[in-house]
C-alpha cells in the first residue's frame, strides 16, 4: 500500500492497484501509467542516449537515408534543434552525415554501426523488462492487456497525427 499527494487532497493506492480518494479521469490514469512504464524501461536500458536521441535514432532507421529538414518534421521539432540532437549523435558515433544521392549540394543522415547497435540493445532491454513485468501478472490480467492492446495502438495512432496548418 502507498500515499500519493495530488494537490491537497491524498489517495491510497493498495496492491491491487484500488485507489480511494477522488477518481482520476481515464486519460490522466493512462498518462501516469504510460509514462511510469516509460521511466521504467529507460532506467532498465542503461544507455547513455536521450529521449530526443532515441526518438531521432528511431526514426532516422525507419526513413534513412534522411534529410534533417524531413527528419525535424517528422519528429515535430525545427531544424535547429534536430540539428543539435544530430549533432550529438554524429559525436557518439550513432549517425552519420553523408551526402545525399540525388542532390550532392545537401546530406542526409543515416545510422552507422553503433547506432544499429544502441538501438538493438535498448530495444532487447526494455522487451526483457517487460516480458519480467508481464510474467509477474495473472492469466486474467495478461488477457485483459491483449485484448487491450489494439485500443492503446489506437490512441497511439490518434495522438501521432498532426494538424497541417
Amino acid at each position: 500500500m502507498s500515499t500519493k499527494y495530488n494537490g491537497n487532497v491524498a489517495t491510497t493506492v493498495t496492491n491491487k492497484s484500488r485507489v480511494s480518494g477522488p477518481p482520476e479521469s481515464s486519460a490522466t490514469a493512462l498518462r501516469v501509467a504510460v509514462l511510469r512504464i516509460y521511466r521504467a524501461l529507460r532506467i532498465r536500458a542503461e544507455y547513455h542516449v536521450t529521449p530526443s536521441q532515441g526518438s531521432a535514432l528511431a526514426r532516422i532507421e525507419q526513413s534513412e537515408p534522411v534529410r534533417m529538414g524531413v527528419l525535424a518534421n517528422l519528429e515535430g521539432i525545427s531544424a535547429a534543434s534536430m540539428s543539435k540532437i544530430v549533432d550529438s549523435l554524429v559525436d557518439d558515433g550513432y549517425v552519420a552525415r553523408v551526402s545525399d544521392p540525388l542532390d550532392g549540394r545537401a546530406s542526409v543522415v543515416q545510422l552507422t554501426t553503433g547506432g544499429r547497435q544502441i538501438i538493438h540493445a535498448i530495444r532487447t532491454a526494455s522487451t526483457e523488462a517487460l516480458e519480467t513485468a508481464l510474467a509477474s501478472l495473472s492469466e486474467s490480467e495478461q488477457s485483459l492487456l491483449r485484448r487491450s492492446l489494439p485500443v492503446l495502438e489506437k490512441v497511439a495512432e490518434v495522438l501521432q497525427v498532426r494538424e497541417v496548418v
